[in-house]
Parts: structure tokens; sequence; C-alpha cells
């Protein structure tokens, strides 16, 4: 169970850094998104990396791996408007 919130925790987070990002926003013509927080972003999709082998074995820390970058991997493919984010606009409208 540790593996697997590890995993939604981590993905959620790539998600957010996904639809925030500027130069994905600019390719896939959406405003920009007015406050962004991408340290606490990159923190929460690596910490559970150092959570995980500590709350289990070894398994749940390569399971972690597999599975976010494959995941993450799907989930970038995704333009920022299919990610849910079109609630915001950019700061000049």
């Amino acid at each position: 169970m540790a593996t697997l919130g590890a995993v939604g925790v981590s993905l959620a987070a790539i998600g957010y850094l996904a639809a925030t990002d500027p130069k994905r926003r600019r390719a896939f013509r959406q405003p920009a998104v007015p406050k962004r927080w991408p340290r606490l972003a990159w923190t929460l999709v690596l910490l559970p990396g150092v959570l995980v082998p500590m709350g289990s074995v070894g398994a749940g820390f390569v399971i972690w791996l597999g599975a976010s970058a494959t995941l993450g991997w799907l989930l970038v493919g995704l333009s920022p408007k299919r990610l849910g984010l079109r609630r915001w606009r950019s700061p000049s409208s």
C-alpha cells in the first residue's frame, strides 16, 4: 500500500509539472499559469524514492521507480487542457 501511495503522490506532482510548464503550455496554445511551485512539485516527485525503501523492501522501490517512470511518460503525453487545468487564466486576462 505504501508503494501505491508513493506512486500516486509522484504521479500527481508529475501531472502538475506537466500541466503548468510554460513551454508545454505555449506549444499547446494554452494561457500561462499565474503561479507555479516547481521546487515543491519536484520534491514531491522524488521524496517517495527516499521514503519507500525505508518503509518496505527493495522491491517497493523498484516498483515505484518503474511505475512512476512509465505512467509519468504516459501522463506527459496529454495536453495541458486534458490534464484538467482549463480554469487557470493568464495574468493579463
